[in-house]
């Protein structure tokens, strides 16, 4: 992979959540950790911190765009807002007004999506309905509970079809999938290839190695559009984590 592939591919990837498990830390150090962070040889990789509603009047300093997580009123302008949906197809009339009140605060509005046992019927018709109201979605890969391969290959294309940009969180420290947890490498390369189908999409994130992902066929340009219209990046606790794992395979210096 090339010098300018790389930026394309990894910059601004990283949402910082070190308030949000398993790091939970408490504000002081986690505005520590990210001011050490942005002023690594790696904050290119950095974009917005996250924080939940309730603690947007902590953020004494802060010089970070903030992705706030919605738990509570919010009553302040911020870079991107991120509700979970109450249900797994929520009715698209609720849906307008939640995304008309949200986007008078901030120009991206991320809905988390939920599963349900009518999960292949549901993420296609909630997607749709996020896509008619402007909003964007957001994946959770860990947690409580781990969405499958099959899953994760559904919201990719159907974010994909419907023209909705999606960001992940939780359960993606890492860059290659390991057992059942997913990595963040093996889903940039799924949206990068996301016009193969929902089948070429599985197999690319059930890869386990970094040879069994076709990286070194991405050109800039590709890599640059995947970002922008489909793949904007994950959050993570931990910043710390996904540059050593990377540096490790050899993709970063």
């Amino acid at each position: 992979m090339d010098d300018a592939t790389r930026r394309a591919l990894l910059e601004r990837l990283i949402d910082h959540a070190a308030l949000f498990p398993p790091a939970s830390m408490p504000m002081d150090e986690a505005l520590a950790e990210d001011r050490a962070a942005r002023g690594s040889d790696y904050a290119w990789m950095i974009d917005r911190f996250v924080c939940p509603a309730s603690k947007l009047g902590e953020l004494d300093g802060l010089e970070a765009p903030v992705s706030v997580v919605l738990d509570g009123e919010l009553d302040s302008s911020a870079a991107a807002i991120e509700m979970r949906l109450t249900s797994p197809r929520p009715d698209p009339r609720e849906l307008i007004g939640t995304a008309e009140r949200l986007r008078e605060l901030a120009p991206e509005v991320y809905f988390e999506l939920l599963f349900s046992d009518g999960w292949r019927d549901d993420v296609p018709a909630t997607i749709g309905s996020i896509a008619a109201v402007g909003g964007r979605v957001k994946l959770r890969c860990g947690g409580e509970t781990v969405p499958t391969v099959e899953q994760v290959a559904l919201v990719l294309a159907a974010c994909s079809d419907a023209g909705v940009v999606m960001k992940a969180t939780a359960g993606l420290h890492h860059p290659l999938r390991h057992g059942d947890e997913h990595g963040f490498l093996n889903l940039l390369c799924a949206a990068a290839h996301a016009d193969g189908g929902p089948r070429v999409m599985q197999e690319l994130l059930e890869a386990e190695s970094l040879d069994a992902l076709p990286l070194a066929s991405l050109g800039a340009e590709q890599a640059r559009s995947t970002r922008e219209r489909l793949f904007k990046g994950f959050g993570s606790c931990s910043w710390r984590e996904p540059v050593d794992d990377l540096r490790a395979l050899g993709v970063l210096e």
